[in-house]
C-alpha cells in the first residue's frame, strides 16, 4: 500500500530523475557524469527501482493511479474533488492540508513547517509553471473566495526546474537547512509539491539561519 506522502515523494521525485537524465544525456562533456549518475542511482533506489527503469510520462495520471493502488477510503462521506486550478479556494485548501500532512511525516517536515509559517504570513508563493500562472497562497480559513493569479510565461517541469533552481559550485543542486531548493532568481526557499496530482512550484522567504549560511 502507498501511503499518500509517498505517492507525492514519488512523483515529485520523478520529475526531479527527468531533469537529470535529460542533463546528464545532453551533457557533451564528462564533468559531471558522477554525480548525476550517483544522483540517479540513489533517487532509483529510495523508491525500489533498478538502474535500468525508464519512464518518459510524467502527467498527474501518474499521482492519481499510484494514489487508487493505496486502497479505498472506508468513509462514507464523500469529498468534493480539490481543483487543480491555484486560483481557487478549493485548491488552497488542499495545498494546506498537503502541508500539515507533510509536516506530521519525517522526511520534509521542516520545510513543511516553514511553507505553513509562510501561508500564515502571507509569504508563499505558489507558480503553476505548466498553465503559466503564479499567485499569493492564502488560507481559506480567513477567505473562503477565489482570486487572480499573475500570468507567467508557460513552461514544462523539466525545463522549468533546470533554469529555476540555484545550483552549486559541484552542479548538484542547492538545498536549505530544512532541506528545501533554492530559488535561483530570487534566493527564496523553494520545492515541487502535488496537490491531489497538480504539480506546483512553491517559493517562501529564507529562513535567518540559511540567509546566513
Amino acid at each position: 500500500m502507498v501511503s499518500s506522502i509517498n505517492s507525492a515523494q514519488l512523483a515529485s521525485t520523478q520529475i526531479f530523475l527527468r531533469v537529470l537524465k535529460e542533463e546528464k544525456q545532453a551533457s557533451g562533456s564528462s564533468s559531471n557524469d558522477d554525480y548525476y549518475a550517483s544522483a540517479l542511482n540513489n533517487l532509483m533506489r529510495d523508491y525500489g527501482q533498478g538502474d535500468d527503469a525508464e519512464s518518459e510520462t510524467y502527467d498527474t495520471s501518474l499521482l492519481r493511479a499510484i494514489g487508487a493502488a493505496g486502497g479505498a477510503d472506508d468513509s462514507t462521506e464523500e469529498e468534493a474533488p480539490i481543483s487543480d486550478d491555484i486560483q481557487t479556494a478549493s485548491f488552497m485548501k488542499g495545498l494546506k492540508a498537503k502541508l500539515v500532512e507533510m509536516k506530521s511525516s519525517g522526511d520534509g517536515a521542516l520545510k513543511a513547517k516553514e511553507m505553513l509559517e509562510a501561508l500564515e504570513a502571507g509569504t508563499l508563493t505558489v507558480t503553476d509553471a505548466v498553465n503559466g500562472r503564479k499567485i499569493k497562497a492564502w488560507d481559506v480559513a480567513d477567505d473562503k473566495a477565489d482570486r487572480t493569479a499573475e500570468q507567467t510565461s508557460r513552461s514544462d517541469w523539466s525545463s522549468f526546474l533546470k533554469t529555476q533552481l540555484s545550483r552549486d559550485k559541484s552542479g548538484g543542486y542547492e538545498l536549505t537547512k530544512a532541506g528545501a531548493h533554492i530559488d535561483k532568481a530570487s534566493g527564496e526557499s523553494a520545492s515541487l509539491v502535488t496537490v491531489d496530482g497538480t504539480y506546483v512550484y512553491v517559493t517562501w522567504p529564507a529562513t535567518t539561519a540559511d540567509s546566513a549560511a
